[in-house]
């Protein structure tokens, strides 16, 4: 049956024609309902076959950078490039590694009387907690690094 539309007096045109939407079998449309469910009576939906119960739908996962920038190693100036950027990273690594274990509080001594600072205290710092963060994603990044060249060497070995 048609719609009519009234029009409110302080607007002299009539709306927009609403562009079409086109969905595609289990796309999520604005409803948050998937394209193939069907609302019955009751106001429960009935899922089709092809849809996703909501707590079962996959969530994306986000792969890291030095994934994507440090494929498998074809080549031995492949292999040099990633060796160069391994050495310059476990510098960074190593320095904030110690810098991090140096603001971390120390265990007190068997038979000291005085107590060890607050660890909390430490942890609440964002300066000290970027670090951390850094120091996790270097650690990450070069055992990802260290992982290819052994493949490639691993690889090159079984060629000769």
């Amino acid at each position: 049956r048609p719609l009519s539309i009234t029009p409110l007096p302080d607007v002299l045109k009539p709306p927009a024609a609403r562009a079409r939407r086109v969905t595609f079998k289990g796309e999520v449309v604005a409803s948050g309902r998937p394209a193939g469910s069907i609302s019955s009576a009751k106001g429960r939906e009935k899922r089709g076959p092809s849809s996703v119960p909501p707590g079962l739908a996959p969530r994306p996962h986000a792969v890291p950078d030095y994934v994507v920038r440090y494929p498998v190693i074809r080549s031995s100036q492949q292999r040099e490039g990633y060796k160069g950027v391994f050495q310059d990273q476990l510098w960074e690594y190593t320095d904030l590694l110690w810098e991090i274990r140096s603001m971390l509080p120390r265990e007190p001594e068997a038979g000291s009387a005085g107590k060890a600072p607050a660890a909390h205290t430490v942890h609440q710092d964002w300066a000290f907690l970027a670090k951390q963060q850094r120091c996790e994603y270097l650690k990450q990044k070069l055992t990802h690094i260290k992982a290819r060249i052994q493949e490639y060497d691993r690889d090159c070995a079984g060629t000769f």
